[in-house]
């Protein structure tokens, strides 16, 4: 009599659909993690450009600027060419040049209301920067953004969206 040594169909199939089960738990929380990350990314750069926007305002007063961030003009244009335009700040040394095209998520330098579609007012503060997840990211992650005052307050904008992370 011969024994015959492995694994029936059964077992196997039991062990694949346990993985499958494990697996179909942990991707959507690998997903939020990334998006989580990612968002606190912007949240960084998004304070960054928002104590940008306030130093230039204490070099320059009575001078506003507003726009979106992006890497063609604001990584190329001088600092007298830049106008009004958050390139500005780029131009002019209060940020450093970065890949902006290739983020997860639109920044924009805001003066209240003006300049771009996160900015905006608080009672008396003033929108400084904010930022926007980009298009292409699943739901609910499209709707996250991130708004920043003159007073240094982060407000979250958008359903879901993670808390301001204090730095």
């Amino acid at each position: 009599m011969k024994l015959n040594r492995g694994f029936t169909l059964i077992e196997l199939m039991v062990v694949v659909l346990i993985m499958g089960i494990l697996a179909s738990m942990g991707v959507p929380y690998y997903y939020k993690t990334v998006e989580t990350t990612k968002a606190t990314d912007s949240v960084a750069i998004g304070h960054l450009l928002g104590n940008a926007n306030r130093m230039f305002k204490v070099d320059n007063p009575g001078m506003s600027i507003s726009g979106i961030v992006t890497n063609n003009p604001c990584n190329s244009v001088s600092c007298a060419s830049a106008g009004t335009s958050s390139c500005r700040l780029i131009a002019c040394g209060y940020v450093a040049k970065q890949d902006w095209d290739n983020s997860s998520y639109d920044f924009y330098v805001c003066n209240g209301g003006a300049g771009g579609p996160c900015c905006g007012s608080r009672g008396t503060e003033i929108g400084m920067s904010c930022t926007r997840r980009k298009p292409g990211a699943g739901s609910p992650y499209n709707t996250w953004g991130y708004r920043f005052y003159d007073s240094g307050a982060c407000e979250s904008l958008g359903s879901g969206v993670p808390d301001c992370p204090r730095f």
